[in-house]
């Protein structure tokens, strides 16, 4: 297996997958960044790995870092990205490259969402599926061998960004009652888990498929407020309020509540499947188990 090069790899997701990959062989990675402390945090991070300055909004930077490598993951943040420059300039480095044998693309849409689906508030909003749908269609038809990793749910490291605070400190989910509804919930981890187990597999196993990582249960948040109960042992409720959420997006407040205004209805008839637990082979990581490996956010 040649180098593996993870584009995003300071982010949550990008930097898990990088870790398990690195307990395996750090010589084959490749850990991208945009930023020079970024490059500081990765080399002390990942020692043995290669890190290396890559802006995915100029292609001449993309074509460098992506150079003789035969593995790349791809993770975009949101409300940041512009799909419509990133996926492309991706795209034609992976072409001039040569060397990619797997193309591996985070996702978090429901299957079969298209761009032409989608209101253009929730595609400008830059979050999600709102990326998403104009990613995926590029890379469907680039004749890159690509494999998606979709995970239509809320990630639980949303929890210590959005309500950690409020439970903390007033044994409070707060959020506004406008983006409530049941969601499926999926773990960062298990997602990273996935994602280093696609990297390093046989791409023939991987190329031309998406893989579904959905959770059995939804939460609204109510429900969820009564899985903090539970674990922490004190009651927690659930209240209609988005100053903790307007106080933690910041300027970015607006972009999410379009999104999420959209995300309510868009994601309500995704149906569960046992991909992620088959892939793992062992039962998914609940919301109770999370909260319990991560109490010291909550108490």
């Amino acid at each position: 297996m040649g180098k593996t090069l993870i584009l995003g790899a300071t982010g949550n997701l990008g930097g898990l997958t990088a870790g398990h990959l690195h307990r395996s062989d750090p010589l084959t990675l490749r850990l991208a960044t945009s930023r020079e402390a970024g490059l500081h945090r990765l080399e002390r991070r990942f020692p043995g790995a290669e890190a290396v300055l890559c802006d995915w909004n100029e292609e001449a930077s993309v074509v460098e870092a992506i150079k003789g490598v035969s593995r790349v993951l791809v993770v975009t943040p949101d409300i940041v990205t512009d799909e419509s420059v990133v996926t492309p300039n991706i795209i034609r480095a992976a072409r001039k490259a040569g060397t990619v044998e797997l193309l591996v693309r985070l996702l978090g849409m429901p299957p079969g969402f298209t761009l032409e689906q989608a209101d253009p508030a929730y595609v400008a909003a830059r979050c999600g599926a709102g990326l998403h749908v104009v990613a995926k269609p590029l890379l469907d038809t680039s004749g890159l061998p690509v494999c998606y990793v979709n995970a239509p749910a809320w990630l639980m490291f949303n929890l210590p960004s959005f309500v950690a605070t409020d439970v903390k400190a007033n044994r409070r989910v707060a959020m506004p009652a406008s983006t409530d509804c049941p969601r499926m919930w999926v773990s960062e981890g298990d997602v990273a888990e996935i994602l280093a187990q696609v990297l390093s597999g046989d791409p023939a196993d991987h190329v031309g498929q998406e893989h579904v990582l959905t959770s059995p249960t939804r939460h609204d948040y109510s429900g969820l407020a009564g899985v903090f109960t539970e674990v922490l042992g004190e009651a927690v409720t659930y209240v209609d309020d988005d100053r903790p959420l307007r106080e933690a997006m910041g300027g970015s407040f607006d972009q999410l509540m379009t999104y999420l205004s959209h995300e309510t209805g868009s994601y309500a008839g995704v149906q569960h499947v046992d991909t992620l637990a088959r892939m793992l082979g062992r039962p998914a990581e609940t919301l109770a188990d999370y909260i319990t490996a991560h109490k010291e956010y909550f108490q």
